[in-house]
This record gives structure tokens, sequence and C-alpha cells, in this order.
């Protein structure tokens, strides 16, 4: 009898420039199911990109150097940027030794043995978060205890603050701080106050008086150790960072207040005369800004553009420019539901040792935070791509089809369990590293976050990245019709060296992957990796390319539940495990329709 049925079924896609979305079902959008998942989404990403509407692996960490053994405990450090223009260093907090790490040269010198100044070395809950904050050349050092005296460095000198009882008067203990209209701010407890402004009275002529900054003469009420407050109900200050106020003829500024509740933002006074007046009776004006959902701490407080993006309890990363925008709308909503299939696994406990920065047209979130005896690291990172945003069409509203241009979640990035992020500029380059716990011996090592590595680098040597996308799951467009998976074609090129592929595929509902097929590709670098004489071993190869990689009909076994083949079903769903470096152009599924009686696999 001939088959019906003798026309191949197929879907796909060719753009996933939307990136990630795993707060829908992972079926495909269509009229009978219009919430699923765009034909430009992915159900998920594991250490790649969509910033070109491909699919690509992320660009490569390097092994930078080591800053310390594994005996000690991180607390924290801040990437120190000289005011002569010399290349930043960064500044690290272990087990209360002030350490100086340059990055160029992998040299540490332990500023606190050559200075004779320690802070607390730290243990689970006490001491194991160190505040930094830079203001003009001086970097200043919070044990984050409460009690400790901060700590003060110039680019070339360590001292310790006289506080608010020594002479002259200076930076007491704190917490969080933040260098604005010209003064310290920082924060204790639930209160919040500064230090005199730049280039002050209380300055010294060798400083060419902005070491006032780190005096505290001015204010009455600061000299007094007393300071502006959120109410008892917000909890602690969490963060102190800067609004943006672009029309500069108000001539006003206002300082963001987070807690792990609320955010409130205060008018700060911007002379002399109104700073030195501020007291109790008349306190700048503090407003609220957020009622609910405040930052979990500093470090994961990223500035885009003037709008403060931050992780909050939920857990979820919020924006506090897009929050204050709908204020009088129903819910309050985060940014981040792409992306609550990772980040529902925070741990709360943990997330005040969250970090991000935004660095290559991306914000970074550090996420899956765990305990070690080193200090809490964390698992992953989170990627959000401005990139589909800036465009000249994107950026005036529009994209080149019509579309508004968002941004882009693009799943997580893994592979080395880091502590906390820092970036700067070197020289007009900007730069990104991680602080790492090494998997070998335990020891707390630096990593660069490169824009332009294909591979990682340890201390091995060049390691392949693991990667992949998991697709949304295809209907053919026949939502109510039972189809067989006979085939498929992957499109590629950008292809780097040795890349291993192996697909998987499962049909409806069912939980578990099927293996599929395993292909390798190959491209040379460069004349080394080809077995020819080598007259420029150093010069590289182009990229490659592969005509589309054909998949067969997939190996039959039964779906998890026993009740038929697992290549059957309404719906078909793949996922690729991707080693080394390519770049995925397109997808295409080819099925056949199966007929189905109308009561088959019926159980009582």
């Amino acid at each position: 009898m001939a088959n019906p049925h003798s026309t191949v079924l197929t879907d796909g896609s060719f753009d996933w420039s939307a990136g990630v979305n795993s707060s829908k079902v992972t079926t495909l959008a269509s009229p009978m199911n219009p919430n699923g998942l765009s034909r430009n989404e992915l159900a998920w990403l594991v250490n790649g990109t969509v910033q070109d509407g491909g699919v690509t692996q992320r660009t490569g960490w390097a092994l930078n150097g080591r800053m310390a053994d594994g005996t000690t405990l991180f607390q924290g450090w801040y990437l120190y940027e000289p005011v002569n223009d010399s290349a930043p260093y960064l500044i690290s907090s272990i087990g209360g030794h002030i350490i100086r790490y340059i990055p160029d040269t992998a040299q540490v010198t332990d500023l606190s043995a050559v200075f004779g100044l320690f802070n607390p070395a730290g243990s689970p809950g006490v001491a194991d978060q160190a505040f930094f904050c830079q203001a003009e050349e001086f970097l200043i050092i919070q044990a984050g205890d409460g009690i400790t005296l901060p700590l003060f460095w110039d680019g070339a000198t360590l001292r310790r603050s006289n506080g608010l009882t020594g002479t002259p008067k200076e930076l007491p203990a704190a917490t969080c701080m933040e260098y604005y209209m010209n003064r310290l701010w920082y924060a204790q407890g639930r209160q919040y106050c500064a230090g005199d402004i730049v280039k002050g009275p209380s300055g010294t002529a060798p400083y060419q008086l902005r070491d006032s900054i780190l005096r505290v003469t001015e204010n009455p009420l600061a000299i007094g150790g007393d300071g502006f407050s959120v109410p008892n109900n917000a909890g602690n200050i969490r963060a102190l960072k800067a609004e943006v106020n672009l029309d500069a003829a108000l001539g006003q500024g206002r300082l963001l207040v987070f807690t792990r509740k609320s955010i409130y933002a205060l008018t700060v006074p911007i002379t002399r005369l109104d700073w030195i007046g501020a007291d109790n009776n008349k306190q700048p004006l503090q407003a609220v800004t957020q009622m609910t959902n405040g930052s979990v701490n500093d470090r994961s407080i990223v500035m885009v553009n003037g709008d403060p993006m931050y992780q909050s309890l939920e857990p979820a990363i919020r924006s506090h420019i897009t929050a204050t925008r709908y204020q009088n709308m129903w819910g309050n909503k985060s940014i981040s539901s792409n992306v609550s299939r990772l980040l529902d696994l925070n741990d709360r406990g943990l997330m005040r040792f969250s970090s991000g920065i935004e660095f290559g047209s991306r914000m970074y979130q550090l996420v899956s935070p765990i305990s070690t005896p080193a200090g809490v690291v964390h698992q992953a990172m989170i990627p959000l791509d401005f990139d589909a945003i800036s465009n000249l069409q994107a950026t005036l509203g529009e994209t080149s089809s019509g579309a508004t241009g968002y941004p882009a979640w693009e799943g997580h990035h893994e592979g080395i369990q880091m502590f906390q992020l820092a970036t700067g500029d070197f020289g007009g380059r900007q730069r990104a590293f991680a602080s790492v716990l090494s998997e070998i011996d335990g020891g707390i090592d630096v990593w660069e976050l490169t824009d332009y590595l294909r591979t990682d680098k340890n201390a091995s040597g060049e390691a392949r990245v693991t990667w992949g996308p998991e697709f949304p799951a295809f209907t053919f467009g026949k939502e109510f019709e039972m189809k067989k998976l006979v085939g498929g074609e992957l499109w590629v090129d950008s292809i780097s060296g040795t890349v291993e592929l192996d697909f998987f595929y499962r049909t409806d509902a069912d939980p578990c992957y099927r293996p599929w097929f395993h292909t390798e590709l190959c491209t040379a670098r460069d004349c080394t990796e080809l077995e020819i004489p080598c007259a420029y071993p150093g010069a590289p190869f182009r990229e490659g390319y592969k005509w589309p990689i054909t998949l067969p009909a997939p190996k039959v076994s039964c779906d998890s539940m026993g009740i038929r083949p697992s290549d059957i079903g309404y719906q078909t769903q793949v996922k690729i495990a991707i080693k080394g470096w390519l770049r995925i152009r397109g997808l295409i599924l080819y099925a056949e329709p199966v007929d189905r009686a109308l009561y088959e696999g019926l159980r009582c």
C-alpha cells in the first residue's frame, strides 16, 4: 500500500538574536501556542553568545597568575587606577593581608607585610567581606566588621585612619562607600554620612589638599559619629551609588541608598556651606525610589549608561530606571525572567557575595554561589548582551526588520569558580578579570576574561571550550499531528581547529534527551597543523566552513514512559554539546507524519 504521507515536513531557524528565554514553555510560538518561544530565541545556552544572530562559543579565558595560596580567606578586591595614567592594578584583601597584583607581570606584593598593617583575617560571617572605594588617588579599604578603622592606599603608602577620635579626625569604620559630589560617603548599619569636600581646608599641601576627602571635620553630625538614617524596617544599608543627572542646570545630584528591601535617594548638599549646616533638624531630602526589592550588595551593582542594574533577593536582576518608570503599574517585575532557570537555584544566604561588571558590550553577573574554605565562589555567570541595541536603527527605536531592539540574555558561562569580577581601562582598552579558586590546589588565581581568544588557556596550555545551545521544540507547523524525526541539517561556519559535536533530541514532554549523532570537524589554525613544511608558523589561517552537517535518522529507543518510540511525537527539541570554536548559522529538522489511533496509549 502506498504511503499517503509522502511529503517530508521541515522546521528550523536561522536567527537566535533574541537570546535565551527560560520563562516560557519550550514549544515554538504559533497561533496555537502564542506564548511559546519565538523563532529567534533559544531555550538555553551554555558558554555561548548570540551577538551576531548566529550561535557562537564565548571567547576564551586565560590564567593570568597566582595571587595567594588557598589557606586564607578571599575578602574582596578592587582595580586601582593610579592618577598618573599608569596601568591599573588589583588590590585585594586576603586573610586580612592587603595584596597588590600587577596583571601584566603577575607580580605580587604583600602591602600589609611591607607597612606592618593588617586587617582581621576573617571567618564565615565575621569580617568575611571587605569594602573598597577609590576617591582621587586614595583607595579606602574597609575590613567590613564595623570596628576596624579603614586603611588608605595612595599608590605608594598604606596607612591606617585616625578615626573620629584621632587628630585630625578621619573616616571611621564602615561598610559600603561611594565617592560622589566631591565627598566620600560611607554606611554604618542603617546610617550613612560623608567626609569633607575635596580640596577643602582640612587637606594638606603634599596632596594639594586632595586628602581632605579622608577627613571628617566639617559637619557636626558626622564629627559626632552620627548620620542620616533609613527606616528601621528597611534593614542595613547594602550599597551607596551615585545617580546620573544629565540636567546640569538643576545643580543637584542624588545619592542612591540601597537596602535589601528598598532604595532611597538623598538630595546631596553640594556646597561646603550646605554640608556644614546639614543636621538632624535640617536634613537633606531623602525620597523612596523603590519600595521593594533592593540590592543584595554593592559589588553586583553595575552602572549601565547611568542605570544601576543589580541583583535582588527574589533572586532576580533588576534595573532601577525600569522599576521607576513602571512604578504606578501593577506588579514589580525584574528584567531577568529569561534566565530564571539558573537564578532560581541561587542560595539567597550567599548572594551578598555576588559581583557584576560591564565588559565588551555586555553586563555579567555572578550566580550559583557556594561556600568553600577560601570564601564564597560562584560556579557561573550570566551575560546580558547589549549589542542588539547598538546599531543605528535600534538606537532610533527600530531594527532593520521593524522590531524594537532589546538586550539579549545569553544563558550562562561556566568553567572556573569565581570570587569576584573587576574591569578597568588599560590605556584605552577595556580589560576584565576574575579572582578564581584553583580546582587543582585551592590557590587564589587571577584570570583574564578576554574578548579575542578562541580557547581557554590554563596552566597546562590551551583548552577547548565545551559549549552548546538548547533549541526550541519544533512542531513543523502541525501542532496536533504526530511526527517521526527522520533527520536534519546543521549549517556552520567560522570553524577554528578541531571541533566535536554531539547531538541530542527529545520529543514532547520527555524529560530525557536521547543521543542522536556524533561528528568531528577540523580546520587548521596555522600551517603547523598541516602535514606540510611550515614556513610561517605564527601566521594564522582564516576560519573555515563546512557544508551542512547532515543528521541521519536517530537510533530508536523507548521514551521515558515506555509508551512509544523516542523518535515519534508532536514536537521535537534538539540540543548540541560542542567542544571547539565554530558558529551555527542554521538548524533544519526533517520529519514524517505518523498515523495515530484515537485511543492509542490509553492506560487504565
